[in-house]
């Protein structure tokens, strides 16, 4: 009996590969090809939510928990240095070491968004640098005088962007 069903399940095997058809199916390239062919998610076209968590808060209606002036603001601000890390739920910006050029030292800044609300209290900038040494790269801390000037510049951006989306 099971070298029967095992003939048989060859047997089948052995002749759906002999197809007559020189087919090739190529993968769908673009959203609407997808939805065109049926293809799609078994967690639907949003996928699954479970609410987002932002410094102890969740968003139950998985909505933005990060004020999106304050986001964008950070991106254009920091667009002279390249990012490592954009997590933009979380509100988090994280930049590779930059060296300005002529500089003896070089920067990595972090940017973190903590609320929806457009408030100074809501953006946490800190500036972490290093100097050349004879033997490579020296930390000296977080530089809190950068960190205060980089947070004005991001406040007054998000603020002009807020000011150009209301008119």
């Amino acid at each position: 009996m099971f070298l029967k069903k095992t003939a048989s399940i060859s047997l089948l095997m052995l002749l759906s590969a002999c197809s007559t058809t020189n087919q090739t199916a190529e993968a769908p390239q673009s959203k609407e090809d997808k939805v065109k062919l049926g293809f799609g998610s078994l967690a639907g076209p949003e996928g699954i939510s479970f609410g987002s968590k932002v410094n102890g808060r969740t968003d139950g209606a998985g909505g933005q928990v990060v004020n999106r002036y304050l986001w964008q603001a950070s991106l254009d601000t920091l667009r002279f240095a390249p990012l490592v890390s954009s997590d933009g739920p979380g509100g988090i910006l994280v930049t590779d070491w930059y060296q300005p050029e002529g500089a003896p030292d070089r920067l990595k800044i972090q940017v973190r968004i903590k609320d929806r609300q457009l408030r100074s209290d809501a953006l946490e900038v800190s500036v972490y640098k290093q100097v050349k040494q004879s033997d490579g790269w020296r930390d000296t801390g977080v530089d809190n005088k950068a960190s205060r000037e980089l947070e004005n510049i991001i406040l007054v951006t998000a603020r002009s962007i807020r000011v150009k989306d209301s008119e």
